[in-house]
């Protein structure tokens, strides 16, 4: 059973988030929690494992698909804002799956990750990105997205179709599975080293301080191994994760997560020698690991990664209408000489009060938008 104290939710948004939910459910942990979210109904119906199932945007569809339309998508989740906030409600952390081909997932996550981060949750989002045969439009569309996801999202982790397919000629039901199995993973990975107690916890403070900092964008490896020598074999399916690409991804990471999984017959020098080859040495990272034992990994060891791109620190409300780094270092927050408002109100006027916040705080620090860097 999960020993976990905080609320992690896993969503499905459009046709490829829901349709990875659904085939990820009937291998989860007891415990996980899921929900899909879509306007068309008709993909809904596939997830009747999922008990929490949110149809939006019947007055902008009659219930069909946006038909390619990013603003359609964007507006169906605008209007279901509230159903989506009761959704959203008590989570601490939002992990979500969305295909980025121009549909409502596409349209819908920037919405969803406004709403997570105004109510406090940290957000994860695994975004599939189309195929090259797709074209240059559908390409367009999902990096457009992602620009404007990065302003509300903790850690973005890019997912392009064409890294995570089988070699060969492979079939479409065995391309698809194998999507599912890459981001189950993943998710279900991440989800047991904070669920389980283990003998080295990963708790949620560590992993709120990775997506934090991660400046949005990280790198997700995982893989498992049996028999002899299964710990060089581990890292070598590390290695060479398609989504890693090459080794430069651990060796200049500063930041990074290792999760490790096994059972009763795990070895101290099997941990060692996996985190002492995955972490960077050339420079200083800073480096979590999480160490879970289930006696399901008898036999067998797992381990999951997730690697920053990049590092800097969040920036806050400085106390003065502005922003400054997290440490508080007193350095001059991003914009803050521009966007800050004078220290007492035009003529000493009462300060403007509208549904409880304060308006004469700039939106940006209201909504806590992270500016772009």
């Amino acid at each position: 059973m999960s020993d976990l104290q905080k609320k992690i939710l896993v969503l499905g948004l459009g046709g490829a988030g829901c349709n990875t939910i659904a085939r990820i459910a009937p291998r989860a942990p007891e415990g996980m929690e899921f929900a899909v979210m879509d306007c068309d109904f008709q993909t809904l119906e596939t997830c009747a494992n999922i008990e929490n199932r949110l149809a939006v945007g019947k007055a902008l569809t009659d219930g069909l698909s946006t038909g390619g339309d990013i603003e359609v998508g964007r507006r169906c989740a605008e209007n279901a804002a509230g159903q989506i906030e009761t959704i959203l409600s008590g989570v601490d952390l939002l992990v979500v799956i969305a295909g980025f081909s121009g549909g409502f997932g596409t349209g819908a996550a920037p919405v969803i990750a406004r709403i997570a981060r105004h109510l406090g949750a940290t957000t994860l989002f695994f975004t599939v990105l189309p195929f090259p045969f797709e074209g240059l439009v559908a390409q367009g569309k999902a990096h457009s997205a992602l620009r404007k996801l990065r302003t509300y999202a903790d850690a973005i982790v890019q997912m392009p179709n064409a890294l995570i397919q089988p070699e060969g000629n492979a079939l479409l039901e065995e391309s698809l599975e194998n999507s599912s199995r890459t981001l189950a993973a993943g998710v279900i990975g991440l989800w047991r080293m904070l669920a389980y107690t283990g003998v080295c916890n990963l708790d949620f403070a560590s992993l709120q301080t990775m997506l934090s900092y991660c400046d949005a964008f990280c790198r997700f490896a995982t893989a498992t191994a049996t028999g002899e020598g299964r710990a060089t074999a581990l890292i070598d399916s590390l290695h060479n994760h398609p989504l890693v690409k090459d080794d430069a991804v651990f060796e200049t990471a500063p930041g990074m997560i290792i999760g490790i999984t096994g059972g009763a017959d795990l070895k101290l020098s099997e941990i060692e020698q996996i985190v002492e080859d995955l972490a960077p040495k050339g420079h200083e990272c800073w480096v979590k690991m999480g160490i879970a034992i289930d006696p399901a990994f008898t036999g067998r060891i797992s381990a999951i990664v997730l690697a920053a791109e990049a590092w800097k620190e969040p920036l806050v409300d400085d106390g003065r209408g502005g922003l400054k780094p997290l440490s508080g270092d007193g350095k001059q927050g991003e914009l803050a000489g521009v966007l800050k408002p004078r220290s007492r109100t035009f003529g000493g006027a009462e300060r403007t009060i509208w549904n409880g916040e304060d308006l004469d705080v700039p939106t940006y620090i209201r909504r806590k938008i992270k500016l772009p860097r």
